[in-house]
């Protein structure tokens, strides 16, 4: 798929509004990049990604309540079972739980080898997300992601606990103000920081310590992060990014909870803290 294609091929369009008369309404400057349709209790969108087309499908949720960190374990579960899918837990498609897959057709093919196309990947969709319960099963108890409350230890420089640090007055001003832009603008500016100086280590398993005790089971309001080390701190840098992953919410939760911003403190006074223990270990080798 060309990388520069605005909107999504006329002939897909075509296809799907074929295949899908029941359309739900779409707002204006996204019709052309965006379709989405009911289908028996699920949604079905056609969606312009990048440099590709995108068939989605989504479902409810089999819990009536779950909490946030419980939710993005239950959707890594569910990825697990389907490792060539994605799922993740989105809020624009009517349903929350969304399986996608990208659709191997040209611009220019015909309206109906899109709908083959479009129709041979529903069903593959369906079939994940007909495994919800079998992801759902003992999600309270040990299984692929087993309970701890053991927090592990990671090795953070006083340079890392610096580049955090210095976003703590930027965060404390756009909390006091509560404006939720701002936070989100701050937000993307700490991630970029915590991938180029290593806090990020996506290549680790962080989803079980989702469930520990002092991260409030993801709703992230009440935890005292003045208390925590330095370690704990890139821990549960690495456990928001990655959950985020399969529910999408987590880093929002993270920047209007205040986490972010009462990370970010924790970081330069622990940063000062170390720094001022370097000037008086010098001061009494002198």
């Amino acid at each position: 798929m060309d990388e520069s294609l605005p909107f999504l091929p006329h002939n897909a369009i075509a296809a799907f509004t074929r295949l899908y008369p029941h359309e739900r309404p779409t707002r204006p400057p996204e019709k052309h990049r965006l379709r989405l349709a009911d289908l028996f209790g699920s949604t079905v969108a056609l969606e312009l990604g990048y440099r590709e087309v995108l068939l989605r499908l989504s479902q409810d949720c089999p819990f009536e309540e779950i909490s946030p960190a419980y939710l993005a374990i239950f959707v890594h579960r569910l990825s697990q079972l389907c490792p060539d899918v994605s799922v993740a837990y989105l809020e624009k498609y009517h349903h929350p739980i969304v399986a996608t897959l990208p659709l191997s057709v040209g611009p220019e093919d015909s309206p109906e080898a899109w709908a083959s196309a479009i129709q041979s990947t529903v069903e593959r969709l369906k079939g994940v997300l007909a495994r919800q319960e079998e992801a759902s099963r003992g999600l309270a108890s040990d299984g692929p992601e087993p309970w701890t409350n053991r927090w592990p230890e990671v090795e953070v420089t006083t340079e890392q606990l610096a580049a955090i640090g210095e976003l703590a007055d930027d965060f404390a001003r756009a909390q006091a103000k509560g404006d939720s832009d701002e936070l989100l603008y701050h937000e993307e500016r700490l991630f970029r920081r915590v991938r180029t100086f290593g806090i990020l280590k996506p290549e680790r398993h962080w989803i079980p310590y989702l469930r520990l005790d002092e991260l409030e089971s993801g709703f992230w309001n009440g935890i005292r992060v003045n208390h925590f080390t330095a370690s704990q701190l890139a821990v549960t840098l690495n456990v928001v990014y990655q959950g985020n992953r399969y529910n999408t919410t987590l880093v929002d939760r993270a920047c209007t909870s205040g986490l972010f911003t009462g990370i970010c403190a924790r970081a330069r006074e622990l940063a000062e803290a170390a720094g001022d223990d370097s000037v008086r270990g010098q001061t009494a080798s002198d």
